[in-house]
């Protein structure tokens, strides 16, 4: 349990889905054939010990610049780097860029296309020590670094299609086989495999496989993203992994090896949809699709519940954040994360303004971007305070 635990025993919250206080234990925890079972029921949080985020940035790299390099489109990360510098993913333009702690430009990397240190279309980047490794899309893995300097590529598997460090001098990548087109219309999920390569991008093993993404298989009326759709998510810290499938609020530990060491939940989590919320959704979806997708996506039938997560991030001592699943029709709410301690421990809920992704969290800040009202992405900072000693992110 989070330091100070116990003192709130007293002071639980009201459990989501129940309508009275929950009178049992915060956390409890079985072992089944060596894998422990950790399930959190209630958060232990209360007003004085939860953490909150100061909604008014402390840096805003599109506010605060007037260059070129202050302008973005399409980041796909943002990570401190050791010296507190920061690294932005900006795949619009193919571009690793670098700023200082304060916000001013220091360098870019790569740009778009195929020599070395160039991107044919850049999917993310990962941090490993002071360099960074960005992952284009077939597969071929550039690293720059210390500082903005290009030093080499190397080719993955084709299909990659995440890229994580594990602090042991090793990725873990995670590739998803084709799915076999099903007898009739429904949803497919292929299976992801999570490999592990070294940093020279020599593949070392194949370790695992866990749920991947689903989509609407119907060549008649629409290929694409059903509503509601589970997606899996991973992330990794201090050489262990974690992924949840998104169909219950759990998340799995494993080894760097595979092995699966622990899973985390919270038990019966609402996730059920109403006849509104699956309306509503249809509406916003078919809205925004094409012409050719509308009547295809009018047809797509709704799954009985909602996925649980669609973001999961690991805190700096191990704490697990997890975004509850945003539909299209809630885009423009704040979103409340949730947040388990190293322990499995439910802290409670982060309240995140609307339409801001989180891409990394420190002690004391979190950084992440903000999509304002004309479309245009703001890489932020934003302070995080923690109240009392109810544990640490």
């Amino acid at each position: 349990m989070a330091p100070g635990g116990l003192a709130v025993l007293l002071l639980l919250p009201l459990f989501p889905a129940c309508d009275r206080p929950y009178d049992g234990p915060p956390v409890t925890e079985d072992d089944s054939a060596g894998v422990r079972i950790v399930e959190a029921h209630v958060p232990v949080w209360n007003d004085t010990t939860r953490w909150r985020l100061d909604p008014e940035p402390l840096l805003d790299l599109q506010g605060d610049g007037s260059l070129d390099a202050h302008v973005f489109s399409r980041v796909r990360g943002m990570r401190w780097l050791p010296d507190g510098s920061i690294a932005i993913a900006n795949t619009g333009t193919g571009e690793i860029r670098l700023f200082t702690p304060a916000g001013g430009f220091v360098a870019s990397a790569g740009g778009e296309g195929d020599a070395p240190g160039e991107f044919a279309g850049m999917r993310l980047m990962v941090l490993v020590g002071d360099s960074v490794f960005a992952l284009d899309r077939d597969g071929r893995v550039t690293v720059f670094g210390p500082g903005p300097e290009f030093a080499r590529t190397m080719s993955l598997e084709q299909g990659v299609e995440s890229l994580h460090y594990l602090e042991d001098a090793t990725l873990v990548a995670t590739v998803t086989a084709p799915a076999p087109e099903p007898e009739t219309p429904g949803i497919v999920r292929p299976r992801r495999a999570l490999l592990r390569f070294g940093l020279d991008g020599a593949l070392l093993d194949s370790i695992g496989r866990i749920a991947g993404n689903e989509t609407y298989l119907d060549p008649r009326t629409y290929i694409g993203t059903p509503l509601f759709p589970r997606r899996s998510q991973l992330d990794t810290h201090d050489g262990r992994i974690y992924h949840g499938s998104a169909d219950l609020m759990e998340v799995r530990e494993l080894s760097s090896s595979g092995e699966l060491l622990r899973i985390l939940r919270i038990p019966d989590y609402p996730l059920e949809l109403g006849e509104e919320d699956v309306r509503a959704e249809r509406e916003a979806r078919v809205a925004m699709a094409p012409d050719f997708a509308r009547d295809g996506l009018e047809k797509v039938p709704a799954p009985a519940t909602r996925p649980a997560f669609s973001d999961l991030l690991v805190g700096p001592t191990g704490a697990i954040w997890l975004r509850p699943y945003v539909g299209a029709a809630e885009q423009d709410e704040p979103a409340e994360w949730l947040v388990l301690d190293a322990d499995g421990t439910w802290l409670g809920g982060v309240e995140v303004p609307a339409n801001f992704r989180i891409w990394d969290i420190g002690m004391d800040a979190i950084m992440g971007t903000w999509v304002d009202e004309s479309g245009a992405q703001h890489p932020q900072v934003l302070r995080l305070s923690r109240g009392g000693v109810a544990g640490e992110g």
